[in-house]
C-alpha cells in the first residue's frame, strides 16, 4: 500500500497529498525562521497628531495600545486602537519595551519570545526563553512592520540614540545563568550581550558582552557611554567611544551577591539630565543606588530605601526631582534628588494599580503616566497622575500584562 504524508497549510486551510522522500534521498535542511514573515497590511488608525500619542507594549497579548495625548486626563480618554506586533499570528512572543526615533517615524519594539506560565515575581518567566528574540522596527503612520533582526535569547531594554541612528538592544538571559550553574560553569559563561544596530538598515553593528542579565540601559548626555543594569549586582559601564568598547563592572554596593545569589537584583536605571548621576533600581533589596559618572563608583551614602521593589523612573528636566514607582505597595517615591529623601509618596493602588513598572512624565510635567502589569491574567492599566495634587485623574485598562509606556512625538 502506498504510504503518503499529508500537509495542511493552516493559513489557507487546504490540505495536499506529498510522497516521502525515497530512501538515500537527501531531505531538505529544516527552515527555522520565514525570510517573508507574517506581515499586516497596517492599520485604519490615523498618524499622530502634533500632540503625540502614547505606546503602550502587551508583554502577553502581543499587542500595542495607542493613545493620542490630546485630551489626555479628561472623562472618556482612553485607548485609540490596539495593534498587534509580532512575526508569527499564532504565538505569543512577548513584545517587550520600545524605543521611539526622535523624528516620530517609527517605533521599535523587542520580541523577548519567552514562554509564558511560568516563573514569579515582578516579570514572571521573562528572560526564561529559549529562543533567539528580534527587534522589529514599525513605521509610526501605519503600525506596518517595516524590518526585523534576530538578536539574542531574552531581550529587555531597547532604547535608540538622539539622533535616531542607532538602537542599543539588552538581553536579559536569566536562562544562560542557570544553565551554567547547573554546570559547574565559571560567572563568565554567564555574560550576555549588548546589541548595537544601525536603525535604518536594522543591522548589527557591534555585540559587546557585557555582564550577567543585562537588563535596562542608558546613554550619558554625549552618549560616549552606556551604563546597563546587571542581575550580578553591578552596573556595566561601556566606553562606546573607545576601541574594542571596553567594559568596566561596578559592585551595587559593598557585600553585593553573584549572577547565581544576588543580593539586590539590579533591574532598571535612571540617569539625571543635569549631573549625569545613574539612581539603580535594585529589586531584592528595594534600594535605589547612586552611581557616579565623574568616578564610576557607587556613593552609599545616597541610597534611597523604599518599602518595595523599584522600577523604572523619570526625573524632571531641571534634574531635582525624580519619581520611583516601586511594587508592593505600587506607589510613587517623589525623591529630593540632592538630599536623596522622599519628599512624599502617590499611592496608585486605590486607582487599581497591580505591579507597577514604569512612570513617565509628559513633556510639560504637569502629568506623570504609570503602566501596570496587573496579574498578568487580565488587563494591565495605565493611570494619568497629576503631579501638582498627586492624585490619579483617569485610569485606562490596557492588555494582559503591559510593560512600557514610550511617547511617539507627533508630526509638526
Amino acid at each position: 500500500m502506498r504510504r503518503a504524508a499529508w500537509l495542511c497549510v493552516l493559513a489557507l486551510g487546504a490540505c495536499t497529498e506529498a510522497e516521502p522522500p525515497e530512501p538515500g534521498k537527501d531531505v531538505p535542511e529544516l527552515t527555522y525562521a520565514d525570510p517573508n514573515p507574517w506581515t499586516r497590511g497596517g492599520s485604519t488608525v490615523p498618524p499622530p497628531g502634533a500632540s503625540g500619542r502614547l505606546l503602550v507594549t502587551n508583554s502577553l497579548d502581543d499587542s500595542v495600545s495607542l493613545l493620542d495625548m490630546d485630551g489626555l486626563g479628561t472623562p472618556g480618554w482612553g485607548e485609540l486602537a490596539r495593534v498587534p506586533v509580532g512575526l508569527n499570528p499564532v504565538e505569543l512572543e512577548g513584545p517587550h519595551h520600545t524605543a521611539v526615533s526622535p523624528a516620530g517615524d517609527y517605533y521599535y519594539v523587542g520580541i523577548s519570545n519567552y514562554v509564558p506560565g511560568g516563573g514569579s515575581g515582578p516579570h514572571g518567566a521573562h528572560g526564561t526563553g529559549t529562543a533567539d528574540g528580534y527587534c522589529l522596527k514599525l513605521s509610526a503612520k501605519d503600525n506596518r512592520l517595516v524590518a526585523s533582526t534576530r538578536v539574542d535569547r531574552n531581550p529587555g531594554d531597547v532604547i535608540v540614540s538622539a539622533d535616531g541612528r542607532t538602537l542599543y538592544q539588552t538581553h536579559f538571559d536569566l536562562l544562560r545563568i542557570a544553565d551554567v550553574a547547573r554546570k559547574g560553569g565559571p560567572e563568565e559563561d554567564m555574560v550576555s550581550r549588548l546589541v548595537i544596530l544601525d536603525a535604518e538598515t536594522m543591522t548589527v553593528k557591534e555585540r559587546v558582552k557585557v555582564c550577567p542579565a543585562p537588563h535596562a540601559v542608558r546613554l550619558s548626555a554625549n552618549e560616549r557611554t552606556a551604563y546597563v543594569a546587571c542581575w550580578s549586582d553591578e552596573v556595566a559601564v561601556v566606553d562606546l567611544a573607545a576601541a574594542g568598547m571596553p567594559v568596566t563592572r561596578v559592585k551595587v554596593a559593598a557585600g553585593s551577591g553573584t549572577a547565581v545569589n544576588p543580593r539586590h537584583q539590579p533591574y532598571a536605571l535612571t540617569v539625571s539630565p543635569t549631573t549625569g548621576d545613574v539612581w539603580v533600581s535594585s529589586l531584592a533589596s528595594k534600594q535605589v543606588q547612586v552611581l557616579e559618572p565623574g568616578t564610576r563608583t557607587m556613593n552609599p551614602e545616597r541610597t534611597v530605601y523604599l518599602r518595595g521593589s523599584p522600577m523604572f523612573g523619570a526625573f524632571t528636566q531641571d534634574g531635582r526631582t525624580l519619581y520611583m514607582p516601586y511594587q508592593q505597595e505600587d506607589a510613587v517615591a517623589v525623591i529630593d534628588a540632592a538630599t536623596s529623601t522622599v519628599q512624599r509618596t502617590v499611592q496608585l493602588s486605590q486607582a487599581g494599580c497591580l505591579n507597577v513598572h514604569q512612570f513617565m512624565l509628559t513633556p510639560d510635567e504637569r502629568h506623570g503616566l504609570a503602566v501596570c502589569e496587573g496579574d498578568h491574567i487580565g488587563p494591565g492599566t495605565l493611570h494619568v497622575v497629576d503631579l501638582a495634587e498627586g492624585t490619579v485623574l483617569s485610569t485606562v485598562k490596557m492588555g494582559i500584562f503591559p510593560d512600557s509606556v514610550s511617547l511617539l512625538r507627533g508630526q509638526p
